[in-house]
């Protein structure tokens, strides 16, 4: 909603202070936008008489919704189409399905929990990223008649948390019991499992169900970017919903043999709007979070699901399309494009990828309304840059307004205006929604003032020309410059600060250090708007300045500003250096930075972070993508992060970085062998060792999470279990699993077997490189000769020593979250070493806290026979421990100590050991 329309004539304004996420606002007062009665000077107009499949699939057969489909609950919807198809599978991503009946019966007893738990009118939280669980959230949140309020997983948890406070929830769903590691205590909050609803019995909160939910009642919550600088929650009915549903459904012909995979952030309208269409009208609904998975498995998704129907906004088009083999996209028969502006260029791109018969669908909408849509026809004739939106849809009065709220000539460009019974019923605040007013004719007609500057001519086509006020949408997500503004301002080290929109739909930020500020001072900022916005808010370029130059008026001069960028960002040739176009793909930095400059053009690689440099996540998807075309390999997704700096790119692209999540492909004859690393983490030394015996196994290396995770409490070994468990599941879903695990990795490689046991997999091979667990784990004599080895073999420095001992120190008394926030503080270049291996340190220090206290839990005996490679101690067991808790036991001894055996000269002993047990397991 544009706050400040400036139609003195359209609004009787009122100031409410409305409660601000994070804190309080600016000293601005919001304003609400309220139609009292139709301006002077122009009429409203009526929507388009044109059918909605024109142009579209007018031939194909498919069921109707019927003309009271929005005046009926989502829930009731539901039921019927579960009575056409209740076998049929509704809804997977690709690891959990549900049929429509067990569809239903997950709605209805997560419906149950939420009602049992959420008083009447209070709202419940959606902490479910793009997966099954999220649109069953969705329906159960509609059937208990509680307003449901989308949080996106991918956002900073200290946002989450305050929309949460701000919003009043009264529960959250999320996968599994308990709330995340890291999030704020409030007693307040219910927290709910999603993965329990699936019992085949109903839960006992049925009973606390309405019998009725009123379609015009608050049904989403979409926090969206408040120019006031706070998140703001735009409040939708189902009846909103359920128009967008049905408007998508008549003009495309679904049914059920439609295959639907949304690539949109579910915690959207458009994710709304893709995710409840196939499950109303009995398609199949296929989730994958692309962020995770990647493009290239997006792609093979769309072949391996048989999708018929996408939806895109233009950023990702370009990076989904572009390289793609020729039959990626052959099953698609509708494509919708949205969220932004389309150049022709995109359109030239899709029609390329997708078969001749695929109808290509551009819509435009919002948050607070539905707007227009069409089918592009073969053969349009291109007028302008971009594509037209279409033409507005039926339910909808529109109007086109100048600044003195009078109407705009036919093909003249003004701000629009749309009147409707499914508009935003206004903004939650409180608790509470506070509504738009309603026109004195009809209560449900609301007046609702885009902020979009269109033009339409006079067939009734509309185009986007442009932003009436700051915002803007990058990759199909609604930014307010103002919410950038907040955060900085409110840093105390900050005096002013200042974000502008450039010409290129850039974002980008001033700020005015309190004091001296150098490069010190852009990383705070940089840190500081990590943890507390979504990475669609992050400026491209975030500059420090001594003043922000300003009119005779006191405004801000945007103009200078603009001016300030280009004279402080040269874009000449010399920043760009062409000749690493040709760089050699052996050359892993020369060939990262080429691919680096490509995409993100004008900005040198060495040196910069990703993020510092424009890039986001779909052009970071991007860039792994080149990447991997350049160097011929697969690279490990999880390795790249929109924060990183070119030197962590480099590494992550360096051999031996093998992802967890490639599969077993059937052309590779060797076994595949994971390796769970020690306390240290996975490095140079297992690296070293999985390429050595890249000659019998596959070898892939599972990952731990980094202090971060650590100190969330993710790092108890269940914790590391799990996510060892999950990175084999998706590398190998079935078939024998080998794993061998050094040191700490003996204990967690113990506790992943049991588990894949315990799950009915078969661990065929067990290795256990020199881990104790039997008595003597704790002699002093062993631990002092280990130390005096770590100096002579790694030569130790006397500092890191102190360092090491600095981290134990202050994990022994329970404050390593002061030790880590003490690391954050040193960002000084001549503090760079201390940092990294107080931060190494650290890591290995909580790791190995977390073994010893699982050495004093019992264990469970496995069936199973391991391997344990063995160093030579002094005064403890020959087998360490391990004879107990197997039902077989081989013992190899090796040589070298515990930190050395793995690398050189002890390697080329040890490795013909552990391959030949490795093969006399039938591996």
């Amino acid at each position: 909603m544009l706050e400040t329309s400036g139609y003195p004539r359209l609004e009787s304004r009122f100031r409410r202070a409305l409660p601000s996420v994070g804190g309080p606002t600016t000293d601005q007062d919001v304003v609400i936008t309220r139609n009292t009665s139709p301006p002077d000077g122009f009429t409203w107009k009526q929507a388009s008489t044109r059918p909605l499949d024109m142009d579209g699939p007018t031939t194909r057969a498919f069921p109707r919704m019927g003309e009271d489909f929005s005046e009926k609950s989502a829930f009731s919807h539901l039921e019927r189409v579960v009575e056409r198809y209740p076998d049929k599978i509704a809804i997977s991503d690709g690891s959990t399905c549900l049929s429509f009946s067990e569809l239903l019966n997950a709605v209805q007893n997560l419906a149950g929990a939420i009602a049992g738990s959420t008083p009447p009118g209070k709202a419940v939280g959606i902490l479910v990223g793009n997966t099954l669980w999220y649109p069953v959230a969705m329906l159960a949140a509609m059937r208990a008649g509680r307003p449901a309020v989308p949080l996106n997983p991918r956002d900073p948890f200290q946002r989450l948390a305050a929309i949460s406070t701000s919003a009043r929830l009264a529960a959250i769903i999320k996968p599994g019991p308990g709330k995340p590691a890291g999030w704020p205590d409030a007693p307040s909050v219910e927290w709910i499992d999603a993965a329990s609803c699936t019992a085949a019995t109903p839960g006992g909160g049925l009973s606390a169900l309405p019998s009725e939910v009123p379609v015009d009642a608050p049904a989403i919550v979409l926090y969206t970017s408040g120019s006031t600088g706070a998140p703001k929650g735009v409040v939708n009915s189902q009846r909103a919903i359920l128009q967008r549903v049905q408007q998508y459904v008549d003009a495309c012909h679904f049914g059920p043999d439609d295959v639907f995979m949304p690539l949109t952030g579910p915690a959207t309208i458009a994710g709304c709007r893709e995710m409840m269409t196939p499950m109303l009208c009995g398609a199949t609904l296929y989730l994958s979070d692309i962020e995770s998975a990647g493009i290239r498995a997006a792609r093979d998704n769309f072949e391996k699901w048989q999708v018929t129907v996408v939806y895109l906004v233009p950023a990702l088009l370009r990076v989904l399309m572009n390289g793609s083999a020729p039959n990626t996209f052959s099953s698609l028969r509708i494509v919708r494009v949205g969220g932004e502006k389309i150049l022709w260029s995109d359109i030239d791109r899709l029609r390329a990828s997708v078969p001749e018969s695929c109808l290509v669908q551009i819509s435009y909408s919002s948050t607070e309304t539905t707007g227009t849509q069409w089918f592009l026809p073969k053969g349009y004739q291109e007028r302008g840059a971009t594509v037209p939106v279409g033409f507005v849809l039926p339910g909808i009065e529109y109007a086109i307004v100048d600044d003195n709220a009078c109407e705009v000539a036919a093909g003249d460009e003004g701000e629009l205006l749309i009147r409707s019974n499914y508009t935003t019923l206004g903004y939650w605040a409180d608790g509470e929604n506070v509504p738009l007013q309603a026109n004195s004719g009809n209560p449900l007609l609301r007046t609702f003032a885009t902020g979009d500057l269109v033009k339409v001519d006079d067939t009734g086509m509309m185009w986007i020309v442009g932003r009436k006020g700051r915002q803007i949408k990058i990759n199909g997500r609604r930014v307010e410059p103002a919410e950038l503004e907040l955060v900085l301002r409110r840093a105390p080290q900050v005096d002013d600060a200042v974000a502008v929109v450039t010409d290129s739909n850039e974002l980008v930020a001033f700020a005015v250090p309190a004091g001296p500020g150098g490069s010190e001072f852009i990383a705070e900022l940089r840190d500081l708007i990590r943890t507390a916005l979504p990475p669609a808010v992050h400026p491209t370029r975030l500059h420090s300045v001594a003043e922000i130059p300003r009119l005779k008026g006191g405004k801000v001069d945007g103009v200078k500003l603009r001016e300030l960028d280009r004279a402080l960002n040269p874009q000449d040739a010399q920043n760009t250096p062409m000749a690493r176009e040709t760089a050699n793909p052996l050359d892993i930095e020369g060939t990262a930075a080429a691919v680096w400059e490509r995409i993100l053009p004008g900005k040198r690689a060495v040196g910069s972070r990703w993020d510092d440099a424009g890039g986001d996540s779909l052009k970071l998807l991007q860039f792994v993508m080149e990447l991997e075309t350049a160097l011929g390999r697969e690279l490990n997704l999880d390795a790249f992060t929109v924060g990183m700096s070119f030197a962590d790119v480099v590494r992550a692209a360096s051999p031996g970085q093998v992802t967890s999540s490639s599969l077993v492909e059937a052309s590779d004859p060797r076994p595949v062998l994971f390796i769970v690393p020690g306390s240290i983490g996975y490095g140079p030394s297992l690296a070293a060792f999985g390429a050595e015996i890249g000659n019998v196994a596959r070898v892939v290396a599972v990952r731990y999470g980094d202090l971060n995770d650590l100190l969330k409490g993710h790092g108890t070994i269940p914790r590391m279990v799990d996510a060892v468990v999950d990175q084999i599941s998706q590398a190998q879903p079935d078939g024998n699993v080998k794993l061998i695990g050094y040191s700490l990795g003996g204990g967690v490689a113990f506790e992943v077997a049991a588990k894949l046991v315990a799950a009915g997999r078969s661990v065929t091979f067990l290795g256990i490189l020199d881990t104790n667990i039997g008595p003597g784990q704790h002699n002093y004599r062993e631990r002092l000769a280990r130390t005096a080895q770590r100096i002579r073999t790694h030569r130790v420095t006397v500092d890191r020593m102190i360092l090491r001992a600095l981290a134990k120190l202050f994990a022994q008394f329970g404050a390593e979250a002061v030790l880590a926030r003490g690391i954050d503080w040193l960002k000084w270049r001549s503090f760079a070493r201390t940092r990294f291996i107080l931060r190494l340190e650290l890591e290995e220090v909580l790791r190995m806290r977390a073994f010893g206290q699982w050495l004093a839990q019992p264990k469970p005996t496995l069936p199973i026979t391991a391997t344990l490679f063995r160093c030579r101690r002094t005064g403890v067991p020959s087998d360490l421990g391990w004879s107990a808790f197997v039902t077989g036991l081989n013992i190899v001894p090796i040589v070298g100590g515990h930190l050395d055996m793995l690398v050189e000269p002890y390697l080329s002993h040890n490795r013909p050991l552990i391959e030949r047990a490795f093969a006399v397991s039938g591996a």
